[in-house]
């Protein structure tokens, strides 16, 4: 069996990790975004309509997916803020 030790501190440095990893997400996501109008620019026909409605609905998927790390990362800041109110609490008790 494992044993996981988290405390407030260890929450907020994940949160913040996460933070800079869905903002270098998004930043990535918009040069694919350049890099698909420079590559229409190229194309004509069935092809480049194809590809593009497939890139269009993979773009919205994308943007899900940073938008459930979003609300993560605000549950992670929420539990972390439970934690030291608990925290406060029990020391609270025990002066």
């Amino acid at each position: 069996m494992s044993f996981y030790q988290v405390d407030s501190r260890s929450l907020r440095t994940k949160r913040e990790e996460l933070i800079g990893l869905v903002q270098r997400f998004r930043t990535e996501k918009e040069t694919l975004i350049s890099r698909e109008s420079a590559l229409l620019a190229m194309w004509e026909g069935d092809a480049k309509e194809a590809f593009h409605s497939v890139f269009v609905k993979n773009s919205g998927m994308l943007d899900a997916f940073a938008e459930v790390i979003d609300q993560y990362i605000g549950v992670i800041e929420a539990v972390a803020d439970r934690y030291d109110a608990a925290e406060q609490k029990n020391i609270g008790r025990c002066v």
